[in-house]
């Protein structure tokens, strides 16, 4: 027997009034359904939104010439100035023995 949407709102324990869970509860069965969830993202700003969201959360909008692969270019050229001189370093080590 299934329970009715009371007794799993009773159950679920949550700090959410019962028409916000039932809005939330919806929603996640729509996207299980693969229904798109009404009015999100028809609105018109659906996309400005979407934007101050991932601004806010870090993401970079121009690109900076001043890293690569997420790393400062200026620790890579060191780091592989560090490298070459141990490998040429070696090399002549067991060329002069």
């Amino acid at each position: 027997m299934q329970k009715s949407y009371n007794q799993l709102y009773k159950e679920s324990g949550t700090t959410l009034s019962y028409k916000d869970w039932r809005k939330r509860e919806d929603e996640k069965m729509a996207s299980f359904d693969a229904i798109p969830s009404p009015n999100i993202k028809d609105s018109a700003n659906y996309q400005d939104l979407q934007k101050d969201l991932l601004v806010k959360q870090g993401y970079k909008t121009e690109i900076s010439n001043k890293t690569v692969f997420g790393l400062n270019k200026y620790y890579l050229i060191i780091g592989g100035v560090l490298i070459l001189s141990a490998i040429g370093y070696n090399i002549y080590k067991k060329r002069k023995s």
